[in-house]
């Protein structure tokens, strides 16, 4: 078996040589040398629907989309944007120093963060119109991982709901099975709303009839090879924000590692430009002798200070 060195230095997860195995039993003597690996681009052809496979494929997809849904359910509900004070009954009394107003706001540099809608510029923040996320795919599509569009079928049999979202799996060389995915979001979930964020999520399974084990420092190390593969196709052609995102990761990966990167909440740290880095799981499910964990990086602009 033979795997490629990533970038990092770390051990990389691109497969080396073309021969996708369609049978969807993934073990260490089948597919390209190992590490992650999907149909080459050119032979990926939208999937046939296929029945849930109960319990080691299905549940380890499931968990992806809990981890996901969780940081969803924080972000929105939980703690939402605060609105700003627009009357004066609600504003607080004026400082003594002139504070610029809405208009007077200034605007953002080349490659900062805008306003999700125009008619809103302290409302949700979204990535400028210069980011392409289509083509951020594209590139994780040729280092081999199977992309699926909005509507289609993934393996576990779930119907995929974000625009595009790519995945790939490795069982090489560890005791258990990592699932990762990238996909991305637009504003209100609008075909023409403006890119909201990136989600890279990834799940450990192991199934104890086989001899695996899995636990919750696992997902930490899975997703730290998943950034690897995917993080510097979100910043393609943008080499400041780039190192700026990467000193961000490296900032917060030590609480990603930690218990605090476990939970809905996360932690999180910002860039210069002002995007959000946030790590964050908290997700594990134990079905017959099958267990999964989950854990999830998501890169959103951050929100008006």
């Amino acid at each position: 078996m033979q795997q490629i060195k990533g970038t990092s230095g770390r051990e990389g997860l691109v497969p080396n040589q073309p021969g996708w195995n369609p049978n969807q039993q993934w073990g260490p003597d089948q597919g390209p040398g190992g590490g992650w690996y999907g149909p080459p681009p050119a032979q990926q052809t939208p999937p046939a629907r296929k029945r849930r496979k109960w319990p080691f494929i299905a549940i380890p997809l499931a968990v992806l989309l809990l981890v996901l849904a969780g940081r969803v359910f924080y972000v929105h509900v939980i703690n939402p944007p605060k609105k700003i004070a627009t009357s004066t009954s609600e504003a607080a009394p004026p400082p003594s120093f002139p504070m610029p107003t809405t208009s007077e706001r200034k605007p953002p540099e080349p490659g900062e963060p805008v306003p999700c809608q125009e008619r809103h510029p302290n409302g949700y923040q979204c990535f400028p119109d210069d980011f392409n996320p289509e083509a951020v795919m594209d590139s994780v599509a040729a280092e081999g991982w199977k992309c699926l569009r909005e509507g289609e079928t993934d393996e576990g049999g779930f119907t995929v709901k974000a625009p595009r979202r790519c995945e790939g799996k490795d069982n090489v060389n560890q005791p258990y099975t990592i699932y990762g995915s990238i996909e991305y979001k637009r504003f209100s979930n609008l075909p023409d709303g403006k890119l909201m964020d990136f989600t890279i999520s990834v799940s450990t399974s192991a199934k104890a009839s086989r001899g695996e084990h899995t636990t919750r420092e696992d997902p930490p190390k899975a997703l730290l090879r998943a950034v690897d593969v995917t993080y510097k196709h979100i910043w393609q052609g943008k080499p400041e924000l780039l190192k700026e995102a990467t000193d961000a990761f490296e900032q917060i990966k030590p609480g990603c590692m930690s218990p605090a990167g476990q939970t809905f909440e996360g932690v999180s740290a910002t860039t210069p430009s002002g995007y959000e880095i946030n790590c964050s799981g908290g997700t594990s499910i134990a079905s017959g002798d099958v267990v999964t964990h989950g854990q999830s990086l998501t890169i959103s602009a951050a929100r008006p200070k």
